[in-house]
């Protein structure tokens, strides 16, 4: 078989896993969906303080459409990762024919099939649940952020999962590491103000680069690639992959 057939056949195969496991595919997709319905409906949609042009539901919905892409591309990839070396299935594969590359881009590329069909959900449950939508003129800028945030934590998924000792830990680090950084990033909440140096602070990290980034093709008011938070994603990518490719470990 061709690289490409093998890959395809390994891609093919990570979804097959996926949507077979109903408890991790039914949490992925309603946790977003529901934190989103849930935080939505018991929130009033009056102006942003200070505006008159956007309601606070439009700029909350971009929040929780990156609070999807991390639940799927980091937490959701890193636990199935630790799982699999836990299990010994990583360790296996090493004695096989297959090129330890092709099945590492085989769950990337499945993890970002996964994390488009829920930003798709997400988009599409807030602009039906909440008259929220991107901007038209957005759409390019939405895709790329998109694909930088998936991306990166991705990287980062795969990088995280070398620090996860055995498979009962991969939920507390991976919830540990990102949900108190989804709190203080603005994911829930639109109108968060943290004071200057903290802000400074947490926008050096993926979660608010991503929130801001999606939050501007849904903000009227904005115009253009948000550059800063872009860097901080490429930069963030970067990283995951080199700590992924220094200390990724195959066996338990």
């Amino acid at each position: 078989m061709t690289r490409r057939r093998l890959l395809l056949a390994q891609v093919g195969l990570h979804q097959r896993a996926f949507w077979r496991n109903p408890e991790s595919a039914f949490f992925n997709f309603t946790m977003p969906l529901g934190v989103l319905l849930l935080f939505g409906a018991t929130s009033g949609n009056d102006p942003v303080p200070g505006r008159s042009d956007v309601r606070v539901l439009t700029l909350f919905v971009p929040g929780i459409l990156a609070f999807a892409v991390v639940v799927v591309a980091y937490g959701n990839l890193a636990a199935t990762l630790a799982l699999q070396r836990a299990d010994g299935v990583l360790k296996r594969l090493r004695a096989t024919p297959l090129p330890p590359t092709l099945y590492l881009g085989g769950q990337l590329v499945s993890t970002v099939v996964v994390a488009l069909l829920i930003a798709l959900a997400t988009i599409a449950l807030g602009g039906a649940a909440f008259g929220a939508l991107p901007r038209a003129a957005a759409l390019p800028q939405l895709l790329l952020l998109l694909a930088l945030g998936i991306s990166c934590f991705a990287a980062l998924g795969i990088a995280i999962s070398a620090a996860i000792p055995t498979a009962d830990a991969a939920g507390a680090v991976t919830n540990g590491t990102y949900l108190p950084l989804a709190m203080v990033s603005g994911m829930f909440s639109a109108t968060l103000h943290l004071p200057p140096g903290v802000d400074a602070v947490v926008g050096l990290f993926p979660l608010k680069a991503l929130a801001d980034g999606l939050r501007s093709t849904y903000d009227p008011a904005a115009s253009g690639l948000p550059v800063a938070d872009a860097v901080v994603l490429v930069a963030w990518t970067l990283a995951g992959f080199l700590i992924a490719r220094r200390w990724f470990r195959w066996e338990p």
